[in-house]
């Protein structure tokens, strides 16, 4: 072999030996970034506790949101009824209320941040209301859809947050949510 070829011979193995060296360190910086990832721990959401909203929901409670009789609907989360009989146009009104409730004041004012931030709960935003007086921090939004309108009050309380919605053919009223809001507040720690 002459001394040009071995020369030659060298360089190309240089080429082939900085790329294999340079493909072995990024997999074992990423092995090691894996590791140190995969050592901590996850941040969970926040678990709300079991909780029987019925409890602080009577049917006598919701016939006075919706104005008229009502029964319970069953098999669905929260604490629900609807209107014991049909409007004219064969549907029913509704209304249920959801209670989250959470053993820490961390984990509430965590899921509460949270709640804010998916249903944007910003001051001057488009059919949504303050209201105080309820709780530590209450939002009121009344929004027409369709044929129908959809009235719903959050509110935040210590280590609780609960939302009372009611679905009617008519506009439900914000002083009879505020109410119904302001009965059930009293009733969680």
């Amino acid at each position: 072999m002459s001394f040009h070829t071995a020369r030659a011979h060298a360089r190309h193995s240089q080429h082939r030996i900085i790329p294999a060296l340079l493909c072995a360190c990024l997999l074992l910086l990423a092995a090691a970034a894996t590791c140190v990832l995969a050592a901590a721990p996850a941040q969970a959401d926040p678990q709300s506790v079991d909780f029987d909203t019925c409890t602080i929901f009577s049917s006598a409670d919701a016939a006075q949101v919706l104005g008229i009789p009502v029964r319970p609907i069953t098999n669905v989360g929260g604490c629900s009824y609807e209107s014991a009989k049909e409007t004219s146009a064969g549907w029913r009104r509704n209304v249920a209320l959801n209670v989250f409730k959470y053993k820490s004041a961390a984990d509430e004012t965590s899921a509460w941040g949270d709640q804010k931030i998916l249903h944007h709960f910003e001051p001057g935003r488009k059919n949504l209301t303050v209201v105080n007086g309820i709780g530590s921090e209450a939002y009121l939004q009344v929004v027409p859809d369709r044929k129908d309108f959809e009235g719903t009050i959050w509110v935040h309380k210590n280590l609780s947050h609960f939302r009372l919605i009611a679905v009617s053919e008519q506009s439900p009223s914000p002083d009879i949510l505020k109410a119904a809001a302001q009965k059930i507040a009293a009733k969680l720690p």
